[in-house]
Formats: structure tokens, C-alpha cells, sequence
């Protein structure tokens, strides 16, 4: 009934929304004008093909003819697909995350004619419930603002907009930084500090693989093994964490792929969406550590992501598409998920039993649909219960096989077939340095198949690049990630292959990348291109994503090919930010580390006056709760949390020593609250919260008691990541 201007273009995320009833645009001049004309505010919608929430409010909002009706009325709607426009991605989630201390997709926001944003948040309901609003109730006091308060939101709309300019690039440092080997030595230690033994990985649910960290372990174990360092301390939690992710959900056991996150602590049931970048990455992470670690295993787990990526992520010209959805007919993870039934349709009676036995089948259903159904378990995520002996048995080789052509058979979640530069760049990485350490011709060639597309297909006849491509038609000028993670792949092919080729093609990637995104004047690179004329502000990012930071693939590249200069400034203008907030910062440490070792010790001079910058979600969490403790006996000491108006904590909070001098600890009982973010009501602690440590004995005087405080904070409609805090008691 409806077609949009979004037919027109190549996303798959835009062409979703083709055929709703609001009569979307595309970012671009033909929005920005109709907005000038005719003095309407601007929704911006950012999402992309995979995002389920992204899916939600689609059929709940978008799909809806009434609201669609209000939304063309009063405003210019524009929906953007945050993997070809990452630039504008990251601006205005630093506006919601200003405005809302918080985000996520979908990315709601709403700008001026000008561009200048005044309002924002995430998923919006289509209706009001439990106190929040729904989108029409929003779409409406917003505009009637517009009508009535124009003056107010012109001002917000400034002091935003002066935020987001003093936000846009990093703090000076204002003392001496000094990037040695023991700096490196403390930073990395900060940055596994919130390693979880028992489950492995680092941090709570939900669990991401945390690739940049991955690498920076692999390298520093390197490091310090080449300088007669014992970096066991390093290596075990290291292995911990690739054995556990290796054995659980969040690795498709039968397609050999990841996915892209663990929603629980034991790496059991994935947030089903497969991302090319975490395959490149993790491919990458299990091939280097199947040589440091010298674990066979990990050379099969790697193997199996590239040739899932090989069969199912790529093009018939050589480039890798983008991501499949997590999703099928609105149900999470439906093609992943098995029953007994099904197992035995397709296994001979003892082969399903022991398949079971392998593969936690017997163990019982381990999936509820966490949309749909009763809530309770009715399938299965697979993963290697008992461990990983049987998996490489021929037997169970062959059931693998059998079920995965099987499952070929149904319904196929959907396959983004965009081509995005930088993320093709990781896998050409990763598939070279496979090919070398494998001995494997396969994987080399794949890389120089996608290389060539890159520099045929995406490269401008200028030297610059392009962002995206699908079926063969080029979109959008590139970013810095896309030159630098492109450079840094050809360097890598060049070290592999001695082409000479690749690394004329990387020099030249460079020097175009040192001239439309360096900052000649403070050091470090912009994100977006000097010639982009469609933003209000250019950042200069030196954190990872979980993508790796382009500032530290930048550095790390010019340092390589002998911008000693250019890789200098691009570390020294993130020292600040480095030195406190280094678990967000890996790939910057990596760059720092890869510095120290070719150049030596970097030193960094103070700048004069200071700086604004927003806090990370980790800062967030940390800044949400205050942390008091005073003794209410010898033996008894009560920890106390006042935790911020507006926010909680959920039920899971804990609290562990370090060593074994506790005899008993007592949270406090937590209360039922019905939240917007989930179906049933939910237990939490909010406002004072007093947790009571017993110990086992008297301790001396002067003495110290290491404690550890694990919470995750929530608001009524989104929660921030999980965090680690040191607490030390002292007698």
C-alpha cells in the first residue's frame, strides 16, 4: 500500500522500511530542505538490519497507520542505518547519551531544520504504560513545543550543541605522561581487573567477547615473554575465556561461526545476531593464540569461523556481507535453536543420545523465548556440556554435518549483503595471518580476492575510498576506520606475501587519510572527512567500540610504514583518557605498546586548561552508586550503598573478598518493581542499601580486608554494563 523514498536506496535496513506508511527520507540535502521549507522539526530514526529492538518498534510504531499519519504531519522523518553512517551515529548518541545518560538502538532523535538536535532516547512503545510515554504522546508534546516554546528549544538545542563541541575531541593532559613498560604493565592490569573466574570473560551479563582486550593480551604475552618475563598471570585468564566462549552458546556449533553476545554469565544463550566484525576479530584472536598459547584446538575454532564466513558471509566477487539478524518471523534465534524431536529426525536413535549427551540436550531444555511463549524452557541452545573431547571425534563431526544441512532446510534468518570497507579490512587481516600460520592456501586467497574488490570496487579514482557497496553500486564517502583498518590489512598482506602491491597501496591509503582526517594542528584524526559538510561537529574518538578505535589502527599504521610523527601525536593527544580509562581504550594501549617496542619510551607533555568529556557507561555505573563502610563489631563490618534517585540495582548484586576471611555475608532484601524494560515485575534494590559482612575471626589491628562489589545499575527502561569495584577495609 505504501512506498517510500527509501526504495530507492541500496541498505537492507533502509529498504525494511521501504514500503511504511511514514514517508521516510534518507539522510541528506532533499530532508534537510524540506525541513527548512517547511519549518518542520526532524525525527531521526538510526538503527540497522539486525537490530532486534530496531525490528520492534517497526512493527509496533512505524508500521502503524496512525502514527505514521501524525509523524508525516508535523515532522521531516529520516531513517539512517548506522553501519553506512556511522558518523552520524556517534554524534547524536553523544547527544542522548547527554540528554538521557543512557542509549541503544533504535536511536531516537529530534533535530531543528539546522540539524541541531533538542530531544532524544532509544525504543519508544506505542503507547503510554507504567509512567512512560508512548511514542505518539511524545511526537506530540514535542511538536505542540515547537509551536508554543520555539525560544526554549532553540536554547537547549545551543547549549547541546556547545556540548557536543567541547565533547568532540579528547582532554589535554595537564601533568607529564610517560608510555614505558611498566606504565604498560600497570595499565594492562587495570584493564583484567574485572576478569570473572569462574565463568570466564571479563565483567557480567551480558557478556561480550571484548576483542580489542583479547588482542592486547595476545600481544603483550608476546611482549613480555620476549623479555624474559613470566606472563602466566596474563595467559590464564586469557585461556580461560577463549576455552569457555569456545564451549558455549555464543559459538554456532554447527555453522562455526559467533555470535555476538552472551546474555547470561555462563556463555550459554546468545543474542543471536552474527557480526562480520566479530568473526574477523575472534578468527584473528584463536589463530594467534592457537601459536602463543600452543593449543591446538583454538587452530579449529578459528578455522571454523573463516569457513563459515567463507560459505555463508561471501560475496561471489570475494567481499564479506555485513551480518545475519537474529531473527526469524519475529522470533530470536529460531534457526539456531533445536529439541530432542528434532535431533532425532535426523540422527539414528544412539547417534541422538550421544549427540545429547555432547551437546547438553540431556541436560534439558535451556531456551525461553524471551519475547514470546510461556517463558519457560522449551529448546536448545547447543553447547559442549561435558567439554571439548568428543568434539573433534569423526562421529561427531559427521552428526554435526548432517544437522547443520538440515537446518540449512528451514527458514533462514536474514542476511545483510551490504559490503562495509573497514569491516572487510578485519577479515582480510585475519584470513592472512590464518593463511600463514596454517600453511593454508585457502585463506590467503580469499584475502586477495576481498582486497581486490576493495581496491577496485571501493576505491575513488582521487585515492580515496568509499564506504559501502551492494551489488556492485558504491555509497557514501569513507571514514577513518575504513582507510585505517584498510592500510593496516594490506600491511599485513605485505608481511605475509612480500607483494609490493599492497604496500604501495597502503602508503597511499595513508598519506590520503593523513590529509582529509588528520588534525595537523593538535595531533590524533577526525572520524569523518574534512569534506563532509552534513555534520554539526567532527569527533575525534580514541575509544573502541567494540570495533577497535581508528586513532589506534591509525597510530599503529603510521608507526609501521615510518610516521613516526603522525603515530606519535595520535597517542599523545588520548593520554588523558588512556591513563584512567584504559578498559575502553585496548586498542589504544595496543598502539602505545607496539610504539614502545619499535621507537622506545614515549613521553607526553602537559597542555594547558582542561577539558569536558562524557562518561563511558562503566563511569556511569560507577558515578550511580556511593560506596560507604563503618564497623558495627569486632567481626561485623556494614557496607553501605546510596544508590541515585531514578536508578537501582538489580537483585544479582554481590559482594566477595579476595581471600578467605569471610564467614557470612547478608544482602539486603530487595524489592518487587514493575519495569518498563521487562514483562514481569522485578526484584531490585534502590535508594540505601546496607550489606553486612561477618568474619571469621578478629582481624589486627591495621590490618586490610580486599572486598569486591559486582552490580549492575538500571534505570525504569535501560540498564548500564555490569561493574567491578574495589573495596579495602581497614581495622
Amino acid at each position: 500500500m505504501h512506498t517510500n523514498r527509501l526504495s530507492r536506496e541500496t541498505s537492507p535496513y533502509l529498504q525494511q522500511h521501504q514500503h511504511n506508511p511514514v514517508d521516510w527520507y534518507p539522510w541528506g540535502p532533499e530532508a534537510f530542505e524540506a525541513a527548512r521549507k517547511q519549518d518542520k522539526p526532524i525525527f531521526l530514526s538510526v538503527g540497522y538490519s539486525t537490530c532486534y529492538w530496531c525490528h520492534v518498534m517497526e512493527r509496533q510504531c512505524f508500521e502503524n497507520e496512525a502514527i505514521a499519519a501524525l509523524m508525516n504531519e508535523e515532522f521531516i522523518n529520516i531513517k539512517v542505518d548506522r553501519e553506512e553512517r556511522p558518523d552520524v551515529d556517534q554524534l547524536y548518541m553523544t547527544a542522548v547519551q547527554v540528554l538521557t545518560r543512557q542509549g541503544g538502538w533504535p536511536m531516537s532523535v529530534w533535530l531543528l531544520p539546522d540539524l541541531r538536535p533538542f530531544f532524544g532516547g532509544t525504543y519508544f512503545p506505542p503507547h503510554d504504560t507504567d509512567g512512560r510515554p508512548g511514542f505518539p504522546g511524545i511526537l506530540a508534546a514535542l511538536q505542540d513545543a515547537y509551536d508554543k516554546e520555539r525560544p526554549h528549544i532553540d536554547r537547549t538545542a545551543a547549549k547541546l550543541q556547545e556540548v557536543l563541541t567541547e565533547l568532540a575531541l579528547p582532554v589535554p593532559t595537564e601533568e607529564p605522561v610517560s608510555f614505558t613498560s611498566s606504565w604498560l604493565d600497570v595499565i594492562i592490569g587495570r584493564s583484567i581487573e574485572d576478569y570473572e573466574p569462574r565463568h570466564g570473560g571479563f565483567g557480567r551479563a551480558p557478556k561480550f567477547p571484548r576483542e580489542t582486550l583479547l588482542e592486547l593480551l595476545l600481544h603483550w604475552i608476546n611482549y613480555q615473554r620476549a623479555t624474559g618475563v613470566d606472563a602466566d598471570r596474563i595467559a590464564k585468564p586469557l585461556r580461560h575465556t577463549l576455552d569457555v566462549m569456545a564451549n558455549g552458546g555464543i559459538r554456532d556449533h554447527l555453522g562455526g561461526g559467533f555470535h555476538r553476545y552472551s546474555t547470561d554469565n555462563e556463555w550459554l544463550v546468545p543474542h543471536f545476531e552474527i557480526m562480520l566484525y566479530d568473526n574477523a576479530m575472534l578468527g584473528w584472536i584463536y589463530a594467534e593464540a592457537s601459536r602463543v598459547l600452543k593449543e591446538p584446538r583454538y587452530e579449529t575454532v578459528a578455522r571454523g569461523i573463516f569457513d563459515f564466513v567463507l560459505r555463508e558471509m561471501t560475496s561471489t566477487d570475494g567481499a564479506f556481507y555485513t551480518a545475519f539478524d537474529a531473527e526469524v518471523d519475529a522470533q530470536e534465534g529460531l534457526n539456531y535453536l533445536w529439541t530432542m524431536d528434532e535431533i532425532e529426525q535426523v540422527l539414528t536413535p544412539r547417534e541422538a543420545g550421544r549427540f545429547a549427551t555432547v551437546y547438553g540436550l540431556d541436560r534439558g531444555p535451556n531456551f525461553a523465548d524471551p519475547h514470546h511463549g510461556s517463558g519457560l524452557a522449551d529448546k536448545n541452545v547447543l553447547y559442549l556440556a561435558a567439554g571439548p573431547q568428543a568434539e573433534s571425534d569423526p562421529e561427531i563431526v559427521s552428526m554435526r554435518a548432517r544437522l547443520y544441512q538440515h537446518r540449512m532446510t528451514r527458514k533462514q534468518p536474514l542476511l545483510d549483503t551490504k559490503i562495509i570497507t573497514s569491516w572487510n579490512a578485519l577479515m582480510i587481516r585475519a584470513l592472512a595471518h590464518a593463511g600463514d600460520l596454517f600453511g593454508d592456501a585457502r585463506y590467503l586467497e580469499a584475502a586477495r580476492r576481498a582486497t581486490n574488490n576493495m581496491l577496485t570496487v571501493h576505491r575513488k579514482e582521487d585515492g580515496g575510498l568509499h564506504r559501502t557497496s551492494r551489488d556492485g553500486q558504491v555509497k557514501h564517502d569513507a571514514f577513518l576506520d575504513d582507510y585505517a583498518f584498510l592500510a593496516q590489512a594490506l600491511v599485513e598482506l605485505h608481511r605475509i606475501t612480500h607483494d609490493a602491491y599492497c604496500l604501495e597501496s597502503a602508503r597511499q591509503l595513508v598519506q590520503t587519510m593523513r590529509e582529509r582526517f588528520e588534525d595537523p594542528e593538535h595531533g590524533g584524526f577526525f572520524f569523518s572527512d574534512a569534506r563532509a559538510d552534513d555534520l554539526l561537529v567532527r569527533q575525534k574518538v580514541g575509544s573502541d567500540t567494540p570495533l577497535p578505535s581508528g586513532n589506534a589502527v591509525a597510530a599503529m599504521v603510521c608507526d609501521a610504514l615510518g610516521e613516526t610523527q603522525s603515530a606519535a601525536r595520535a597517542l599523545a593527544i588520548f593520554a588523558v583518557q588512556t591513563q584512567h580509562h584504559a578498559a575502553s581504550m585496548c586498542s589504544q594501549v595496543q598502539a602505545i605498546l607496539q610504539f614502545v617496542q619499535n621507537r622506545g619510551e614515549l613521553h607526553v607533555a602537559p597542555v594547558a586548561g582542561g577539558g569536558l568529556r562524557i562518561d563511558a557507561p562503566q563511569e556511569q555505573a560507577v558515578k550511580v552508586v556511593e560506596i560507604s563502610h563503618h564497623w558495627k563489631g569486632e567481626r561485623q563490618v556494614m557496607v553501605e550503598l546510596k544508590i541515585a534517585g531514578g536508578f537501582h540495582l538489580t537483585a544479582d548484586t554481590s559482594l566477595q573478598s579476595t581471600i578467605d576471611i569471610i564467614e557470612h555475608i547478608a544482602v539486603p532484601q530487595p524489592v518487587s518493581r514493575k519495569l518498563a524494560y521487562a514483562d514481569e515485575p522485578q526484584l531490585v534494590l534502590e535508594g540505601m542499601a546496607g550489606i553486612l559482612v561477618t568474619l571469621k575471626e578478629i582481624p589486627a589491628a591495621g590490618s586490610t580486608i580486599p572486598l569486591r562489589l559486582s552490580y549492575q545499575v538500571c534505570s525504569d527502561n535501560a540498564c548500564l554494563p555490569t561493574v567491578t569495584r574495589g573495596i579495602t577495609i581497614t581495622k
